[in-house]
């Protein structure tokens, strides 16, 4: 009689927490009539499909199954025609949607997949965006137009893109106990530049795993980002802003020498051909180096005198310790745009520029053409009198 308690008992616990972890997936959708609907899960290494059904003329559907935490799914009618879901245990979700787009669908139900619809629209939107300012410049290119208007759809580019990274920032920050906070942290705008692309934007990384790794230790997309952060630690380090931004910059500015990017004392990577300046100065030094400290002081009055009329420095510390290339900017307040190469004497871009000695410096046009090798102060004075009136 015992036995038999216990095994009725635990049957009632076994359908209890099936109906818990039970959810349920039903909507309709219009012009999809004859189409195969898919339910799939999202796994880290591609998907698994859970099940099926033919939509019918009334476009109605439903899926019924299990999930012990929450889970990211995808409910398609074709493979670039879906929805993305972020579904918990025991959620009645209803779905309609017209079957020409998925991803604008009329969710309720699940807070969790109205914020990864959310994020993943509005992402979808800032690509659109952005490939419209570039297609325009494709269409503009040779033409006087470029040059009239490349300015200002340069400064449009950046603005799009760092109001998509601030959206992005905020949010991580709002959403941080769900799993729709993962979506940002992998956004990117092609294969090699990311959202968030600013070197001080590793600290969200670090915040979402460590907050999700309490919520959800048993979350295979929780699991893979901790094992993949110090793979992504490392990758955001080395990352660059929009490649198409760097390009609009270089049409602007620069055409004939090497790139150079480079960490400033702020962690945010600088480009030299996005430097916007009628003359540019590049300077290469190092804060152990006596004849570097001299020439920075005979820049400072070049600088202030020159600055507002259209003439920027842009100087690479070979320091390989950070602290002392602070350090010494700081003590003489130097104001243009500092970087450093921690490589040192075995810098690329030092041998790349065929620096033997430090300081360095090569005097580039509003042409992109270097001028001068390590100009005197005469000779800068005497160029800029002539052409920054």
């Amino acid at each position: 009689m015992k036995r038999l308690i216990l095994f009725i008992c635990a049957i009632i616990l076994l359908n209890s927490c099936t109906k818990i972890n039970q959810f349920q997936i039903s909507g309709n959708i219009e012009n999809g009539e004859g189409k195969k609907l898919v339910l799939k899960e999202l796994l880290v290494n591609g998907t698994e499909e859970i099940e099926s059904v033919k939509i019918n003329k009334k476009g109605n559907f439903k899926f019924k199954t299990n999930t012990d935490i929450p889970r990211f799914y995808q409910l398609s009618v074709s493979e670039n025609n879906f929805l993305t879901l972020l579904i918990e245990p025991g959620e009645n979700i209803t779905i309609n949607v017209d079957a020409k787009n998925m991803s604008n669908a009329v969710i309720a139900g699940s807070e969790g997949s109205i914020l990864a619809q959310k994020i993943n629209n509005q992402f979808a939107e800032t690509k659109l965006k952005l490939d419209s300012i570039i297609n325009y410049i494709e269409s503009i290119q040779g033409t006087d137009k470029f040059n009239e208007e490349i300015e200002e759809l340069n400064n449009s580019y950046a603005n799009i893109v760092n109001t998509q990274r601030d959206s992005s920032i905020a949010f991580i920050i709002t959403n941080l106990n769900s799993l729709a906070s993962i979506i940002p942290l992998y956004q990117k705008f092609d294969e090699q530049n990311y959202v968030l692309y600013k070197n001080r934007d590793l600290q969200y990384i670090k915040i979402v795993s460590e907050a999700l790794a309490k919520k959800y230790p048993e979350s295979q997309h929780v699991k893979a980002l901790l094992a993949d952060k110090n793979n992504l630690l490392k990758r955001y380090d080395q990352l660059r802003t929009s490649a198409h931004l760097e390009q609009i910059a270089k049409a602007k500015t620069v055409h004939n020498i090497p790139e150079i990017y480079l960490p400033d004392q702020s962690g945010d990577s600088l480009s030299l051909n996005a430097v916007n300046a009628r003359y540019i100065l590049l300077n290469f030094w190092a804060s152990w180096n006596q004849e570097s400290i001299k020439r920075n002081v005979e820049l400072l009055d070049i600088y202030k005198k020159y600055h507002t009329k259209g003439f920027e420095i842009y100087q690479v510390s070979l320091d390989t310790k950070t602290e002392n290339w602070i350090k010494a900017i700081n003590f003489d307040q130097l104001p243009w745009i500092n970087v450093i190469d921690q490589d040192g004497r075995s810098s690329y871009y030092a041998r790349l520029y065929n620096v033997k000695t430090l300081p360095t410096s090569y005097l580039i046009n509003p042409d992109g053409e270097i001028v001068l090798i390590n100009p005197s102060k005469e000779q800068m004075v005497s160029t800029f009198d002539y052409a920054l009136k």
